[in-house]
């Protein structure tokens, strides 16, 4: 059964989106893209205008010159036809190759830019569905395809209108240009084809705009979620909270035993006397200051009471730097300087008390 869409009301997440990406459900334009390309080669048209007419003319001149009855060309060779047939041939080639080569890096780099560097390997693998009139005849009858067509069929008059209105006046001057020379009629015919041109273009990259906006927000219409599904999601990238919650209670087991087993290499354990315990360590060959090896409070603390005097640690009672030891000293870190003093007081007592000297 197909699910409820009024219940999706959530904007899709980023993980949503880039799924979808995964998939080739992307928002990319198809008009954006022809703009693009109207829209360089009229530019390029353009800025080859005056070079184009110049040899355009001079290849027309000399079409008509071989056009002519034998009399005109009776002294040509063969030679001669094919050098200007072939100087034709390139002409028209090195004129129409930046051009074309113009719009395939515009027209690629407009695909590239809506929907950046894409690789599916399904996407070159058979699929019955594609190719299932069934399916076919549903996407062909689907709103979505009465959209689309209505969208060409007003592109198509509203390109069309703004051609004739541009060129309205210029066509009408057409008809005058009998008489005159190629390079002339050539001249005013590539302006106003240009004028044109540039014309159906602007009027193509407006209407792209609105299409790129409609299309992005289709995209985003269709990966709207419900508040279930972000709930899942969130729930899938965090990790079920119980699984989460028995992780951090093992590894809080296992700090906890690597703790109690430091306890028995500890040189000392400072108490306050009953709620809080920290054991130091201090090797003058390794260490530039006393560590702190296991600390904890309540339950724990008399845990490592229990571990040092089952091995003969010594625990010694000083309230302060107990306090001050549990509450700013991690495990692992040395003690901080305003400490020194007070912990080599103790750790002296201990040494003396073992008839060791530091």
């Amino acid at each position: 059964m197909a699910e409820d869409k009024s219940n999706k009301t959530e904007p899709a997440t980023p993980k949503r989106k880039e799924d979808a990406r995964k998939k080739g459900q992307i928002a990319i334009s198809r008009d954006l893209s022809t703009a693009v390309i109207l829209l360089s080669g009229v530019g390029l048209l353009a800025a080859m205008l005056p070079v184009g007419l110049q040899k355009m003319t001079e290849m027309t001149r000399q079409g008509l010159t071989l056009s002519f009855p034998a009399a005109f060309y009776k002294d040509m060779s063969i030679e001669q036809v094919y050098e200007i047939v072939i100087h034709a041939g390139l002409t028209v080639v090195m004129l129409s190759l930046p051009v074309v080569l113009g719009i395939l890096v515009m027209g690629s780099g407009a695909s590239l830019l809506q929907s950046g560097l894409l690789w599916r390997a399904d996407a070159i693998q058979p699929d019955a569905t594609r190719i299932s009139p069934i399916k076919g005849l549903s996407r062909l009858f689907s709103l979505r395809s009465v959209i689309e067509l209505v969208k060409g069929l007003l592109k198509i008059a509203i390109v069309t209108s703004v051609g004739v209105w541009v060129a309205r006046y210029d066509v009408l001057q057409i008809p005058g240009l009998i008489g005159f020379d190629m390079g002339t009629v050539l001249g005013v015919t590539g302006q106003l084809a240009l004028k044109v041109g540039l014309a159906v273009a602007g009027a193509i990259a407006v209407l792209a705009g609105f299409d790129y906006f409609y299309q992005r927000y289709e995209w985003e219409r269709g990966l709207r979620m419900s508040k279930e599904e972000v709930k899942e999601e969130h729930k899938s990238a965090e990790g079920d909270p119980l699984i989460k919650g028995r992780v951090r209670t093992l590894q809080r087991e296992l700090t906890k035993k690597r703790m109690m087993a430091a306890v028995k290499t500890a040189d000392v354990v400072v108490t306050n006397p009953t709620h809080l315990a920290v054991a130091l360590k201090y090797d003058t060959t390794t260490m530039g200051a006393p560590v702190v090896v296991a600390k904890g409070a309540g339950f724990v603390a008399e845990r490592i009471r229990e571990l040092a005097r089952h091995h003969g640690v010594p625990v010694i009672e000083q309230k302060f730097v107990a306090r001050t030891l549990y509450k700013l000293v991690e495990i692992g870190k040395e003690i901080p300087n305003d400490l020194y003093r007070a912990v080599a007081e103790i750790l002296a007592f201990v040494y003396r008390a073992r008839g060791v000297t530091p």
